[in-house]
């Protein structure tokens, strides 16, 4: 279908040091995407509260800057980290290995920072920068010994998209979707990994301070 990916990594089948590695490595992931959500809400209740038009303009240079700083820091285009995901994400799909972890990790801050400020204050798509952001996770972590490349991306998408929705069925559903025929050897992790990030998102909201009741009418994003 259009929604699969062109290529994908070179499809393995999960053994134990992938679920050794994979299960922290969800758990990560679900951290840094609830707390990119948690990050937009709160720039959310900023820019409402007053001047909205001025606070907005200082989001948008904010979000800016985050992107200027992954180009200095990796010296790849500010593209990958600015636009929603899904051209970056073929990019890491079809050569994963042309990454360095300092680009990773550069991806990941930043474009977790950025989207973060523009889901509370300028646009911010829910399911694709999040995916992107747990596929960076996984590969960054994929140079942990015994987890592969292949599952490192297959469970970045299941987490993270679990986090994203809240569905961790339609998350590997959606996983299955990009990744294809390839996907079958990685169910089991995947299944895994989407309970893992849904447990951890789950923990983290209930031990998320709750708004002011003046707060709690204006906090969609």
């Amino acid at each position: 279908g259009a929604l699969g990916l062109p290529k994908v990594p070179p499809d393995t089948v999960p053994d134990a040091g992938d679920f050794l590695w994979g299960l922290p490595a969800a758990a990560l992931i679900a951290v840094i995407v609830s707390m990119a959500h948690g990050l937009g809400e709160r720039t959310h209740r900023w820019t409402s509260a007053r001047g909205t038009a001025v606070r907005t303009v200082v989001c948008a240079v904010a979000a800016g800057v985050c992107l200027t700083a992954y180009a200095l820091l990796t010296g790849r285009s500010p593209e990958e980290a600015a636009l929603s995901g899904q051209t970056t994400l073929g990019q890491l799909a079809e050569n994963p290995h042309g990454w360095s972890v300092l680009a990773l990790v550069a991806l990941v801050l930043c474009k977790a920072l950025a989207w973060g400020i523009s889901l509370g204050s300028l646009r911010g798509g829910p399911i694709f920068p999040a995916v992107l952001l747990g596929v960076a996770t996984g590969l960054a972590c994929a140079g942990l010994p015994g987890l592969g490349t292949a599952p490192a991306f297959a469970l970045g998408i299941s987490a993270a998209a679990t986090v994203a929705t809240g569905l961790p069925l339609t998350s590997c559903v959606l996983a299955v979707l990009l990744l294809g025929r390839d996907a079958y050897n990685q169910m089991p992790l995947l299944v895994l990994a989407a309970v893992t990030a849904l447990l951890v998102s789950r923990l983290r909201a209930s031990r998320r301070p709750r708004p002011a009741p003046a707060d709690v009418q204006d906090t969609s994003l």
